[in-house]
């Protein structure tokens, strides 16, 4: 295994799903809300920050920093109490990135708040509860974001069209952060921020890492579907890192032996998927989620919710690995076709500019452009040889400036 600080030289995976699953473990219906949320106050967001550890039990996470950006870019700050619960005022309804940090955590998700003027709100939970990853700060802030490309409409994510009681039974249930094994290994599925109708939008090729103990255990990229698959994972302690063209998250659970996963109390979903649970479980019964799933954050909005400080540097390429025709090169970042173009999370070409790089309500966003609240941009993308690096260099300064890193030298003849 190597060292979670290494993602630089690491190497992004492809591999194919496989679709059985054991039949003793059902899909259940119990669907986690850390990501969606009616608050009991207007305009205030509260929620609660934990660790997951076995046997279905968690640790409240005290005197951390929460960050919540909005498609603005405008962010709010709140810190965790000795109960780990968190307050946020001034929360309009909408599609947020929200990052956690503490001493050996860190989490980002999307956060999407509704309101009751909206159909079927009161289905939804009235606070949130956000599941941490088990590692240590210092080590997520020198880990690379690479390539960060453009992304177009796709990125611009919203909950305006959202059929809220339609996508009820994909996003609201018990908060469960426990995931079962399957076939001795793990399952899971991505999704981009966001909704439209009674539809959550695929997140595929995105790099995802499974991380145990500070460490990486095994790094793949998602399917075009947004599902990914990693064998041979035994019980415990895990995190999940996703990071690519649709957006940021990571996330902690516990993954349960299948055999001890209690089958009885588990309900078919109608869409055959489920959330893991970013909450604590109160009565530690053996319920678990079938796979990992969660909601990134989009870009750049994840960027600004991480509080980075952005900085270039040039690319070390040390292997690159092609499968299926796509190239996935270095750990992180896009995929791109046989030919070194990038291409977006359907597999189709992409060029420079992106994230409204015009100077639009991202001004530039990450394509270049000025104004907004994002800043000036990182430039266009035209092949592999001219990807830069993104150094995520995050403290606890803060200045929430973004700033655009110098251009990679070609690599390619």
């Amino acid at each position: 295994m190597k060292r979670f600080a290494a993602f630089a030289g690491m190497l992004a995976m492809t591999m194919t799903i496989a679709v059985a699953q054991d039949s003793n473990v059902k899909l259940n219906d119990h669907l986690t809300v850390p990501q969606w949320v009616n608050p009991a106050v207007a305009g205030e967001l509260t929620g609660r920050l934990i660790l997951p550890s076995t046997d279905g039990s968690s640790e409240t996470i005290a005197d951390a920093t929460i960050v919540l950006t909005d498609a603005s870019g405008k962010t709010l700050r709140s810190k965790s109490n000795e109960e780990g619960d968190f307050t946020f005022t001034g929360v309009a309804p909408g599609v947020y990135a929200l990052s956690a940090r503490a001493d050996g955590a860190f989490a980002c998700c999307a956060m999407h708040v509704v309101s009751n003027d909206m159909a079927s709100s009161e289905m939804y939970p009235k606070t949130a509860e956000i599941a941490a990853a088990g590692i240590d700060y210092s080590i997520i802030k020198s880990s690379i974001i690479r390539y960060l490309p453009p992304a177009g409409k796709d990125s611009l994510t919203s909950i305006a069209n959202a059929d809220l009681k339609g996508i009820s039974s994909q996003v609201v249930g018990e908060n469960l952060f426990r995931v079962a094994q399957s076939n001795g290994g793990m399952k899971g599925r991505i999704h981009m921020a966001g909704a439209e109708g009674r539809s959550l939008t695929d997140a595929g090729l995105l790099n995802i890492f499974l991380i145990h103990d500070g460490e990486t255990v095994d790094r793949v990229v998602s399917n075009r579907d947004g599902s990914f698959e990693f064998a041979d994972v035994e019980p415990g302690e895990y995190s999940i890192l996703a990071i690519g063209l649709s957006g940021l998250g990571m996330a902690g659970f516990e993954l349960v032996d299948e055999a001890t996963a209690n089958a009885e109390t588990a309900l078919l979903n109608n869409n055959g998927e489920t959330f893991v649970g970013f909450g604590h479980n109160n009565d530690a019964c053996c319920c678990c989620c079938p796979q990992f799933s969660m909601q990134v954050a989009p870009l750049p909005m994840a960027i600004e919710a991480c509080n980075e400080v952005v900085i270039g540097e040039s690319i070390v390429v040390e292997e690159t690995i092609v499968e299926d025709g796509m190239i996935v090169d270095d750990g992180f970042g896009t995929a791109v076709d046989a030919f070194g173009n990038p291409v977006d999370a359907f597999g189709n070409p992409i060029g420079g500019g992106g994230f409204a790089g015009g100077g639009g309500s991202y001004g530039g966003g990450f394509g270049g452009g000025g104004g907004g609240g994002f800043g000036g941009g990182l430039g266009g993308i035209a092949s592999l040889a001219g990807l830069g690096i993104i150094a995520a260099s995050l403290d606890d300064d803060d200045n929430d400036n973004v700033f655009p890193p110098q251009p990679a030298s070609p690599i390619v003849p």
